[in-house]
């Protein structure tokens, strides 16, 4: 069952919209302003927004704005409801990352069928990973390919925690995943002051993640992804095995080892300083880069250079 997050400031179509979604068997849940609404976007993770054009305050445009800095939510679908009806209005919703427009006043067949219609599209596009709603897999390989193609110079961010394994044998898999959760959290963080479109954040599985953002600014969220994450990591940690420094746990071999506190790897790739042309190159040179970043017993990146 699908969750619809609605925007309005008018109670009465706040209500009528809440009855027509219900009946069509969707969870339903309200915001009665802009700001409200970012909250809960936030809060309740929607799958599509049904948001009202003009708000005291923030209206629409503004709401939609804020939505898509975020990594996080800049593929969730939003439909703007609106009495004005334009080229110039449908042009600046289009712009900002708008997916339809309903005019009011609208039936409720046409409504539920671009809702719905809007919703089977997010399916086949987005293989958003369930346990951070970051893009997964096929969506990260379809942005570089994208960028591949389109000729834009990018860099790619392959990042991996060490020592996660052991942590997860040690402490268990619903502590495991709150890491998981952390790690995408400062990768997002990291870039948040600093975000626009060509900024991607994804979640590969595991432990593995990628982010693709300009050359320029590659290092720069690199350094403040590690920060975060030293800084918080230790709070995963019981005070025993935070005041060692290390857990005992076993290896591969089931040989007893200690393992050190969590620390992040970031393998830096740029087509602006390697030769790339497909996504499996970058693949296939991400790893071999991580591999020289986690020789080091700290969190560390490695910037490639060669041709």
């Amino acid at each position: 069952m699908a969750k619809i997050l609605i925007i309005d400031d008018e109670p009465f179509l706040r209500e009528m919209l809440n009855d027509i979604l219900n009946l069509a068997g969707y969870d339903v849940i309200t915001a009665v302003n802009g700001k409200d609404g970012l909250n809960k976007i936030f809060s309740e993770s929607p799958d599509i927004v049904l948001l009202d054009c003009s708000m005291p305050e923030m209206d629409g445009y503004e709401v939609l704005t804020q939505l898509r800095k975020e990594p996080k939510f800049m593929n969730l679908p939003v439909i703007m409801l609106t009495a004005i009806s334009g080229e110039s209005e449908e042009i600046k919703g289009f712009s900002l990352g708008l997916d339809d427009y309903i005019t009011k006043p609208f039936k409720s067949a046409v409504l539920l069928a671009r809702v719905r219609t809007i919703l089977e599209r997010k399916k086949l596009s987005v293989d958003a990973n369930p346990l951070t709603s970051l893009a997964g897999n096929a969506a990260i390989k379809a942005e570089a390919e994208k960028r591949l193609q389109l000729g834009k110079q990018f860099a790619l961010l392959y990042i991996d925690i060490s020592n996660f394994k052991s942590y997860n044998d040690k402490y268990g898999f619903q502590r495991g995943d709150d890491v998981i959760k952390f790690t995408a959290d400062c990768l997002l963080s990291a870039i948040k002051t600093d975000c626009n479109e060509e900024d991607f954040v994804g979640h590969i599985g595991g432990d593995d993640f990628v982010m693709i953002t300009s050359t320029k600014k590659a290092e720069t969220f690199a350094r403040k992804f590690i920060d975060k994450f030293d800084a918080g990591i230790t709070g995963f940690y019981d005070e025993n095995d935070k005041r060692n420094g290390y857990i005992m746990s076993v290896d591969r071999q089931f040989n007893k080892i200690n393992f050190p506190i969590m620390t992040v790897s970031v393998a830096i790739i740029s087509t602006e300083t390697s030769n790339l042309t497909h996504f499996a190159d970058i693949s296939k040179r991400a790893a071999e880069l991580k591999a020289v970043a986690k020789r080091n017993e700290k969190s560390s990146y490695v910037f490639e250079r060669r041709k």
